[in-house]
């Protein structure tokens, strides 16, 4: 589930920063050439993710899921000087609405994709006799109530109860991260150009 929750929980996350606040984004890295994969390994992958998440029902999970952060995530953002200006309050909830609904369509067009990339990674990272016995729990009663229960975990009151103290916890060094960062750009941009400044050619008299 790591690798379902880690993405979604980070774009929570820089969607909570102030727009200043809010690094560039930096290109992709080219990823290493994938090795081949076993077709057979592949197919029982994707048997798997079938089972486990349904196609029909994925969006209905993961939407589910992207609720639930998004409410923590809300919890844990500090408020607004202007929270007695309820004009200014009702236009950041309509910014912040509009945002995780962005977030959610967003999560919908790529579900897809990403399933197919969990696959070839379960074909990747499993042996096919694991893959085989991972297939057969997801089959059983207790296998598909595991499931179906991962992506509701976060509405537990203990795991939210955690997950707003994890927030808060990184919304309080938001504003060093972002002042240390904007920092070392300017020393960066300073330092560049006073290098380009003393390779400028000295003017003759």
């Amino acid at each position: 589930m790591k690798t379902i929750l880690a993405p979604l929980a980070g774009s929570l996350l820089l969607l909570s920063q102030p727009a200043s606040a809010a690094p560039a984004a930096a290109p992709p890295p080219h990823p290493a050439p994938a090795a081949a994969l076993n077709p057979e390994s592949l197919a029982v992958a994707h048997q798997i993710l079938d089972t486990a998440f349904p196609p029909a029902k994925r969006m209905q999970m993961f939407g589910s899921m992207i609720d639930s952060l998004t409410e923590q995530m809300k919890s844990a953002v500090p408020s607004s000087q202007f929270s007695n200006d309820k004009d200014f309050q009702a236009l950041l909830d309509r910014s912040q609405a509009r945002m995780f609904a962005e977030l959610k369509a967003a999560t919908q067009d790529a579900i897809p994709d990403y399933f197919e990339a969990m696959a070839r990674a379960y074909a990747r990272d499993f042996s096919l006799d694991d893959l085989d016995a991972i297939l057969a729990f997801a089959k059983t009663p207790t296998g598909q109530h595991f499931f179906e229960r991962s992506t509701q975990i976060l509405k537990d009151p203990d795991v939210q109860a955690a997950s707003q103290r994890m927030s808060a916890k990184l919304m309080a060094k938001l504003p060093e991260i972002t002042r240390q960062s904007m920092q070392d750009v300017e020393d960066y941009v300073a330092k560049k150009q006073k290098e380009e400044q003393a390779a400028k050619p000295t003017p003759v008299s």
